[in-house]
C-alpha cells in the first residue's frame, strides 16, 4: 500500500489496516530508535529508582522510603488503560505519545524547581513522588502507543530490526547520560575531575540532572510527532466503560496464551525490582555510599545494554519471539547471584548483567502484543499496563525484608520469583504465538498475512 500524508484518511476496508510503503516503514523505524535514544539520554532522572533512592539516602530516610517512588511509578499504570478508553482512535495516537513525553518535561522541571528553593526533605520527597506519579502515567502509555506505532507502521518482518537499533543504539546514549550524572553528582569521572570552581553542589546537581531530563523529553515529544502511517477514514467511536475496560480483560482472560505471557511479564517485572537493593548493598559491597558510584553503576547498566539490545534484536529477526524471554530471564537471574557472590569491586558489573536482562520490558511485552490482533494492540497491552500497578507491591517488599532480614533475603526472594517465572515461560507459551482466531476481524487477518 503507498504511503499517506499522516493527516489524511484513507479508505474504509481492509485498507484502513495497511502499512505505509516500504521507505516510510523504515522512517518510522528510524524515527522509533532515535525517540527511544534520546529518551535513554535522560534515564539517570526518568528511571525512577536509581538517582530516587540516592538522593533519599542522602536526605537519611529509611530503605522503604528510598523504594517508595519505585512504587508509586508502579501504582499509576492503572491510567493508561483509561487513556486508551477514552482516546481510541488511530488519528490521535501521536499527540497523544508527544503528549506523554511533554507531561515528564513538566515532572522534571517541577522537581528541579523545587530542590533550587531548597524547602527541606519532607518537600524533597513530595516533589520525587509526584515526579514518580507523572512519569508512571507517561511511560505505560508510552509503551502502549509504541506498540501500535510499530503496529501500524512497521511490518513485523522490520521489527525485530526496529527493536534491534531502538534498544542497541538507545542504551549507548543512556551510558553517556549515566556517565554525565555521575560527574554532576561526584564532580569526578575515573581520573577525570572537575575544576573546583565547577565541582557539583547538592541540591544543585540534582536539580541540574533533572532539567537535562526535561530537554530530552520535549526533543522526544518533536520525533514522535513525525511517524507516518494511514489513517482510517471512519473509525469506531468509544466503548462504554464496561464494554471498553471489563471487555479487555474479558479478552485477556479468556484467551489462555495472552493471560500467561502477561502474568510472565508481571512476575519477570516484580522479580527485578529487586535492582533498587542491588543498588543500596553498594555500601555493604565495597563501602561507599551509593550515591558515590550510582553514576558508574547505571553507565554499566546501559553498556551491556548495547550489546543485548542488537542481539536480542537479531534473535528476534533470526528464530521466534520465545527465545528472547528465555535469554533475558536467564540473564536477570544471573545478576542476582553476581550480586550474592561476587565480591568487592567487581561487584559493580551486576549492575551491566542486570541491564542487560532489563530488556525483558521489551520482549514480555513484544509477546502479548503478536498474540493480540492489530486492532486491539492498544487495549490489550494497556490491560496489561494496567494489571502491572500490582508490580508495585514489589520494591516496597524488597524494602520491608531488607529492612527486617538483610539485603541477601530480598535477593533470596527476587531469585526465586524469577526462577519459577521462567519456568512457567518454558513449560506454558509456545513459541511461535498467534492473535486467537474467534477475535480477529478480517482486516485483523489481512493485517497479519502482511
Amino acid at each position: 500500500m503507498s504511503s499517506s500524508n499522516p493527516a489524511t484518511p484513507t479508505p474504509t476496508g481492509a485498507g484502513d489496516f495497511g502499512l505505509p510503503s516500504e521507505r516510510d516503514q523504515r522512517r518510522n523505524a528510524l524515527l522509533y530508535a532515535a525517540q527511544i535514544s534520546i529518551t535513554y539520554f535522560a534515564a539517570p532522572a526518568l528511571y525512577i529508582g536509581f538517582m530516587q533512592a540516592s538522593l533519599c539516602k542522602r536526605l537519611q530516610t529509611s530503605d522503604t522510603i528510598a523504594n517508595l517512588p519505585s512504587a508509586v511509578f508502579l501504582g499509576m499504570a492503572w491510567t493508561t488503560v483509561v487513556i486508551a478508553w477514552l482516546f481510541p482512535q488511530a488519528r490521535l495516537l501521536k499527540r497523544l505519545l508527544s503528549g506523554a513525553y511533554l507531561l515528564m518535561a513538566a515532572a522534571g522541571l517541577m522537581v528541579a524547581t523545587v530542590l533550587v528553593a531548597q524547602p527541606g526533605t519532607t518537600a524533597i520527597v513530595t516533589a520525587l513522588m509526584i515526579h514518580a506519579a507523572l512519569v508512571g502515567i507517561s511511560v505505560p502509555l508510552i509503551g502502549a502507543l509504541g506498540w501500535e506505532v510499530l503496529d501500524r507502521g512497521v511490518s513485523r518482518k522490520l521489527r525485530g530490526r526496529a527493536l534491534g537499533l531502538a534498544f542497541g543504539v538507545g542504551p549507548a546514549f543512556a551510558a553517556l547520560g549515566s556517565l554525565s550524572a555521575q560527574l554532576l553528582m561526584n564532580g569526578k569521572l575515573f581520573d577525570f575531575r572537575l575544576p573546583e570552581a565547577w565541582a557539583p553542589v547538592y541540591p544543585y546537581s540534582y536539580a541540574l540532572l533533572f532539567t537535562i531530563s526535561a530537554g530530552c523529553t520535549i526533543i522526544s515529544a518533536w520525533l514522535a510527532s513525525r511517524y507516518t502511517f494511514p489513517i482510517p477514514a471512519h473509525e469506531p467511536p468509544r466503548q462504554s466503560f464496561p464494554d471498553g475496560i471489563v471487555g479487555g480483560f474479558r479478552a485477556v482472560l479468556g484467551y489462555p496464551i495472552l493471560l500467561i505471557a502477561c502474568l510472565a511479564y508481571l512476575l519477570m517485572y516484580s522479580g527485578n525490582m529487586v535492582q533498587i537493593n542491588m543498588s543500596i548493598f553498594t555500601q555493604e559491597a565495597v563501602g561507599q555510599p551509593a550515591e558515590n558510584l550510582a553514576g558508574y553503576q547505571l553507565t554499566l547498566r546501559f553498556t551491556f545494554k548495547i550489546l543485548a539490545g542488537f542481539l536480542l534484536g537479531w534473535l528476534l529477526v533470526r528464530t521466534n519471539p520465545k527465545v528472547p524471554l528465555l535469554v533475558t530471564a536467564g540473564l536477570l537471574m544471573l545478576g542476582v547471584l553476581w550480586v550474592m557472590f561476587v565480591p568487592g569491586y567487581w561487584f559493580l558489573l551486576a549492575f551491566g548483567i542486570n541491564g542487560a536482562g532489563e530488556l525483558f520490558g521489551v520482549y514480555y511485552l513484544n509477546y502479548p502484543a503478536q498474540c493480540s490482533p492489530r486492532s486491539q494492540v492498544r487495549r490489550n497491552i494497556s490491560v496489561l499496563m494496567l494489571i502491572s500497578a500490582f508490580v508495585a507491591l514489589a520494591p516496597v517488599g524488597y524494602g520491608f525484608i531488607s529492612d527486617n532480614w538483610g539485603l541477601r533475603a530480598s535477593f533470596v526472594a527476587a531469585l526465586v520469583l524469577l526462577i519459577a517465572t521462567t519456568a512457567m515461560v518454558v513449560l506454558k507459551l509456545p513459541w511461535r504465538p498467534q492473535p486467537r482466531p474467534q477475535d480477529m476481524t478480517e482486516a485483523d487477518r489481512a493485517a497479519l498475512g502482511s
